[in-house]
């Protein structure tokens, strides 16, 4: 068909599957299924230079005027697979902002009841940036409750105003 010719090319017709294919966990699904005529499930990575694209291929069994054969379908997943990986960058990078704040609050913790013991100049100074901190992680902790609550909605517009020099403020001042 058009969308298998311009998957894997128009030198297809006429070939061997296995020819054709040449991706060795296709080929196998593809015997397997003529075996025993069970279903197999199975991925195709292709790419055209530019981007790599992802299918989930299903072989099953046919019977047709000319004997057994397989009827293979590529399902194009690259969406999912990109969406999957952004989710995953996305958790190392809260993961990442997370810990800065958390490793600051655990020295000057450490510092605290070690050597500044009793310094109350630096117990000031240290709590007012341990204070800092925690503010951070709950503001991020606050922003990625507030993406979930998007996600639930369905990417409902948001209404509330943002005051962006306070905002702006903020960022300078974490920077």
């Amino acid at each position: 068909n058009d969308r298998a010719l311009q998957l894997l090319g128009p030198t297809i017709t006429g070939r061997h599957f296995i020819t054709a294919l040449r991706q060795p966990a296709i080929l196998d699904a593809i015997e397997a299924c003529l075996r025993d005529s069970q279903p197999r499930t199975t991925r195709y990575l292709s790419s055209d230079g530019t981007q790599d694209t992802t299918f989930v291929v299903t072989c099953s069994a046919v019977d047709t005027e000319a004997g057994r054969g397989v009827l293979v379908c590529f399902e194009d997943v690259t969406h999912m697979e990109q969406a999957g990986q952004m989710r995953r960058d996305f958790v190392a990078n809260v993961s990442h902002e997370l810990r800065s704040p958390l490793t600051a609050l655990l020295g000057f913790i450490e510092t605290l009841r070690g050597p500044a013991k009793g310094d109350a100049a630096a117990s000031e100074r240290f709590l007012g940036t341990m204070q800092d901190e925690a503010q951070r992680m709950e503001r991020l902790v606050r922003d990625l409750l507030s993406l979930s609550r998007v996600e639930e909605q369905e990417r409902v517009r948001p209404t509330d105003p943002v005051d962006l020099c306070r905002l702006i403020g903020s960022v300078r001042h974490a920077l």
